[in-house]
Parts: C-alpha cells; sequence; structure tokens
C-alpha cells in the first residue's frame, strides 16, 4: 500500500512540474506577445520601412578593395585568414523630410509613454525591431519589459554609462540571444559573410535625429573585453577591435565619429560575447537639395 501511495505521488508530482512548466512557458508567450502588441504603435510602419529598406541601386556607392581579416581568437581554435574583398560604402545621407520626421514624433510619442525609452533600432530583413531602453544600470532591462514589467527576453538596453542620445564614441547595446530568435538573436548570425554582406546596415533614431548605423566589423571576445572600455580614443580601441574581429572593413573613422556596439551572448567559449559595430550617419531632409 505504501508503495503504490508513493508511486501515485511521484506520478503527480512528475504532472505537476510539467504542468508548471508549460504554464511558464505559456506565460512568458503571452508576456511577451503582450509587450509586442503595446510596441505596435510605436514601431515603423510598412510603409516607412520601405523607404528605410532600400538597395544597393538606390544608394550613392563608391567601391573600393580592402583587406578584410577573419579570426576569432587563438582561445576559440580559429585560424586568421586574410582576403580582399570588394566593398560598397554607402554615402547616401538623404532621406524625405516626412519620414525623418515622422520616426522622431514616433520616438518622442515612445518616451513619453515609457520615460526610461531613448529611442528605436531596426534593421532591415532581421528580427531587430525594439525600442531602446536605458535603465540606471545594465541589468534591470535584461529581465524587464518597457513597462517595468518581469518579462524573460527583457528589452534592447543602452550601457547606463553612456549618454543617451548616442553622443558618445562607444555606444554599447545589449540584448539577449534568445532561441526563438527575437531580440538579439540575428546579431549571432552576422558572423556568416553572406549574411553580413546582404545587411549592410541598420537605423538608429531618438526624437533629435534618424541614423543610419554602417556596420563594419563582427568580433567574438569575452564578457568583460576591453572593447567594453568606452573611456578610450578612437585610436587605442581600433586596433583591439581589428584583432577580435571575424570580419572587419576598414572605415573612415575620427575623434568625432560614433559607434554602435550590439553585443549579445554566443557560445564559442564560455562567457562568448559577439558584437556587431557599426558607425553612425545622420540622416538629411531631401529639402534641403
Amino acid at each position: 500500500m505504501e508503495k503504490k501511495t508513493i508511486g501515485i505521488l511521484a506520478v503527480a508530482s512528475a504532472a505537476a512540474l510539467l504542468f508548471g512548466g508549460v504554464y511558464l512557458l505559456t506565460k512568458d508567450d503571452i508576456a511577451q506577445k503582450k509587450a509586442e502588441e503595446e510596441l505596435q504603435p510605436f514601431m515603423p510602419s510598412a510603409e516607412v520601412q520601405n523607404a528605410l529598406d532600400y538597395s544597393e541601386e538606390d544608394l550613392n556607392t563608391e567601391e573600393t578593395t580592402v583587406t578584410t581579416t577573419t579570426t576569432a581568437g587563438i582561445e576559440a581554435g580559429f585560424t586568421v585568414e586574410t582576403v580582399n574583398t570588394e566593398v560598397t560604402t554607402a554615402t547616401q545621407t538623404v532621406l524625405a523630410d516626412d519620414v525623418i520626421e515622422g520616426l522622431k514624433e514616433q520616438a518622442q510619442e515612445l518616451q513619453e509613454t515609457y520615460p526610461d525609452a531613448i529611442g528605436w533600432i531596426y534593421i532591415p530583413d532581421t528580427n531587430i525591431n525594439y525600442p531602446i531602453m536605458q535603465g540606471e544600470d545594465n541589468d534591470f532591462y535584461l529581465t524587464h519589459g518597457t513597462d517595468g514589467r518581469s518579462l524573460k527576453c527583457g528589452c534592447i538596453e543602452l550601457d547606463f554609462r553612456c549618454e543617451n542620445r548616442f553622443q558618445n564614441n562607444f555606444n554599447i547595446l545589449y540584448g539577449h540571444n534568445m532561441k526563438n530568435g527575437i531580440m538579439f538573436a540575428n546579431v549571432c548570425r552576422f558572423k556568416e559573410r553572406s549574411y553580413y554582406d546582404s545587411h549592410p546596415y541598420g537605423w538608429v533614431y531618438t526624437s533629435d535625429a534618424v541614423y543610419r548605423l554602417d556596420f563594419f566589423s563582427v568580433a567574438v571576445t569575452d564578457w568583460h573585453d576591453e572593447i567594453y572600455n568606452g573611456f578610450r580614443s578612437l585610436d587605442e580601441w581600433t586596433p583591439h577591435l581589428k584583432e577580435i574581429s571575424r570580419i572587419y572593413e576598414e572605415v573612415e573613422l575620427t575623434e568625432q565619429d560614433k559607434l554602435v556596439l550590439l553585443s549579445t551572448c554566443s557560445y564559442e567559449f564560455d562567457n562568448a560575447r559577439t558584437v556587431l559595430t557599426g558607425k553612425l550617419v545622420e540622416m538629411e531632409s531631401d529639402v534641403n537639395e
């Protein structure tokens, strides 16, 4: 009788654990879906996305031959390969005035609704289309939504040490590498050369400005690497970025340039991080032409 009772209790416990796991998973999914629905009014519309998704044919471009170094570091077991490649550099810095003003107004409305929201990031043909939050530390928005409620996937957040209008030389964004492909999961795909080549830029906008983000580096490094030290000059910082990059394209940088680093977890080694870096290019209104 005692064995039968223990067996029944074991089955009941297993069922409870299974149900609890399903409940938690469903609860997370529901919370995530609700958060996405609440952000719909602030997302760039399909029409605006079409304006932002311009192709290489729509750009004024120039082709140059550069040396690209591919490496992931000795500790990851990768060899260093140097190749010559043709790089197309975007030079167009003009968007329609109504697109620029519309995006800035959306960013302003977003901030009025969620005071810790400082802007938006959108990368064409990826799942990256999210508000950018900034808290009092780098922990809160990794486990909370824009409304401050607990959310497993968290938010994309700007390092709390950075100025909130992307005026630092180095502006670091953090986001989870979620198994379902949301948040910064697509950042890891940039390690594939074909994916990187087909996604050369993204967009960052605030209530003050709209920027194209021109990517030039994909690096794999440790979570406490000096790449996260934003208190260095570009001349000091860039050589190390080249050293840890799997993909690096030569780009003209000055001390006035603003860079954005998209950082997420990856699994090449313990505490590995994939970091996608781009240069901000402020968009001008076409009414000035």
